[in-house]
């Protein structure tokens, strides 16, 4: 699995990319834009990333419970080979660091 980057990390990469574009771009090309769409999808893929920790840490506890994947995959709404794939490694990395 690979490493999460920490929060700090990831504005990190957000602000190089911005000050990239912001070197490159034409003062002649901007005008005033209404940014709200814009940080709506910031904060929402943030609140997506926080969910999926919670819902691999469920997944691995739901595990831990003794749960198949076939019970997790119909609670997840999908098949039981498609949460496996998706959770297996994310669980069995939580179980051993318990």
């Amino acid at each position: 699995m690979e490493l999460k980057k920490s929060q700090e990390e990831k504005w990190a990469e957000k602000l190089a990319a911005f000050e990239k574009w912001a070197d490159e771009v034409d003062p002649a090309d901007l005008k005033w834009l209404d940014s709200s769409s814009l940080k709506a999808v910031g904060r929402l893929a943030e609140q997506r990333d926080s969910l999926e920790t919670e819902l691999a840490q469920a997944v691995a506890a739901a595990r831990q419970d003794d749960w198949s994947w076939a019970m997790i995959g119909i609670m997840l709404g999908v098949t039981r080979q498609a949460a496996q794939q998706r959770y297996g490694a994310a669980a069995a990395e939580l179980a051993q660091s318990q």
